[in-house]
């Protein structure tokens, strides 16, 4: 009588050990598929994103600076918010020759530079420059339609970006004071007076940006992120039936018992709790850390294996990335950051969430489609002058930012993480049982 299912388990086995390269073989995508936009709501999106920019060009004052966060009576991370900023417009559209990225930029060098120079430097900031510098010197200039050729001599041999020399040099100085300042434990702070999972993801975010434009990272630095967030995770949590197929149009969707566990991250280590915004960020460290461990960093896979990141390291990381998943397909949630009483950092989650997706190559997560869910509800939510605006940012000591909550919601609409090769969940065989 069980003799009929034993096709439909293989066919289910062989689709989960195909599940990492289905992105690789598949037809490209169409209107309708998965996470992505049909006509009607790809122009809401495209309206949305032009308004939101509109509107956050219109928040740089004269000296370049737009936005930062009020903590109590203080402004902090300008340069971080200013960065943000300048990097959503980047995605929207705008283009090294204009005006405000151009203030943007030079404001955000300006004060680096002095803050480098007195010690002042933070993780949130750095990391977030690093990208708006990377964005910034990657897009065609304005003027002349294309960016600017520099002639690749030996000694830029390092600059594969075609950056100029001292942008390129800015670039690696960062860089090194971000890999100075990774804990002994291997995670990131403010730099004072703790680490963090938030402060580590914008570290790696910014060592990512900086590595594909020549910086060097050694390995061991990833190698320690990835023993701390292994130590950070949940240890323990419910049991989740893996989601097989939906990936095309009408394609069917099979539930597998592949040993996933909604297994979460916090803001600091257990037993603290479990968030969307943390959660998202230990699966975007993970698979940044996974990425530069597997792939060169023109992206195709190293010719082997480095010793540093032997296979067993390997399957415990793409297991807790799964698990991570598992958690936010059993929380999943667009409208507030889950759980319900997880603090705010609502637009930070969700931007979050566009990079665990991209990142770990998941265009539904269990059955959900987070980027059409997560759009339609941001156009939804857009303020009539182009702005958002959750009105609590990170709770009562934080003053809200419509700026960075703008910023946060172009970034998500434009999926303005740069994609990443996907990291297959670990597969388990009823006859393995591993």
């Amino acid at each position: 009588m069980h003799a009929p299912r034993r096709p439909l388990l293989a066919c289910l086995l062989a689709g989960l050990a195909l599940l990492g390269t289905r992105a690789d073989a598949a037809p490209r995508p169409r209107p309708g598929d998965p996470g992505v936009p049909d006509r009607k709501v790809q122009k809401a999106i495209d309206q949305a994103v032009a308004k939101g920019a509109a509107w956050l060009r219109t928040q740089q004052k004269g000296n370049g600076l737009i936005g930062g966060v009020h903590h109590g009576r203080d402004r902090h991370y300008t340069i971080g918010a200013t960065a943000l900023s300048g990097l959503a417009l980047l995605a929207a559209g705008d283009k090294k020759g204009d005006k405000v990225v151009d203030a943007a930029m030079a404001y955000c060098r300006a004060q680096d530079k002095l803050r480098g120079q007195g010690g002042g430097r933070t993780t949130y900031d750095t990391g977030t420059l690093l990208m708006f510098v990377v964005e910034y010197y990657r897009v065609p200039a304005k003027k002349s339609g294309r960016r600017k050729k520099h002639s690749v001599t030996k000694k830029q041999a390092g600059n594969p970006c075609g950056m100029p020399p001292e942008i390129a040099e800015w670039v690696r100085d960062m860089a090194d004071w971000l890999k100075r300042s990774q804990e002994s434990t291997g995670d990131w702070s403010y730099p004072k007076p703790r680490p963090d999972n938030s402060n580590t993801q914008y570290a790696l975010l910014g060592l990512r940006a900086a590595r594909e434009c020549g910086g060097i990272v050694p390995g061991i630095v990833f190698i320690n992120v990835i023993k701390r967030l292994l130590a950070n995770q949940e240890q323990a949590g419910p049991k989740v039936l893996r989601t097989i197929g939906g990936e095309k149009k009408g394609e069917p969707i099979y539930k597998i018992d592949a040993g996933d566990r909604a297994r979460g991250w916090s803001y600091l280590q257990s037993p603290y709790l479990a968030t969307g915004s943390m959660t998202t960020a230990g699966i975007a460290c993970l698979s940044i850390c996974h990425h530069a461990l597997t792939l060169k960093k023109d992206g195709t896979p190293r010719d082997k294996p480095l010793p540093i990141y032997p296979s067993k390291l390997n399957r415990e990381v793409r297991r807790a990335i799964q698990d991570g998943f598992a958690w936010l397909d059993v929380n999943f949630a667009v409208d507030h950051n889950p759980p319900r009483a997880a603090p705010a950092w609502h637009y930070y989650y969700l931007y979050g969430l566009e990079r665990a997706g991209i990142l770990g190559g998941r265009t539904l997560i269990g059955k959900h489609d987070w980027y059409i869910t997560g759009s339609r509800y941001l156009i939804g939510k857009q303020q009539e002058g182009g702005r958002w605006s959750t009105g609590n940012l990170g709770g009562k000591d934080y003053k809200p930012s419509d700026v960075l909550d703008t910023a946060w919601a172009i970034l998500f609409l434009k999926k303005a993480t740069r994609p990443a090769k996907p990291i297959p969940g670990p597969v388990v065989t009823p006859a393995s049982g591993k």
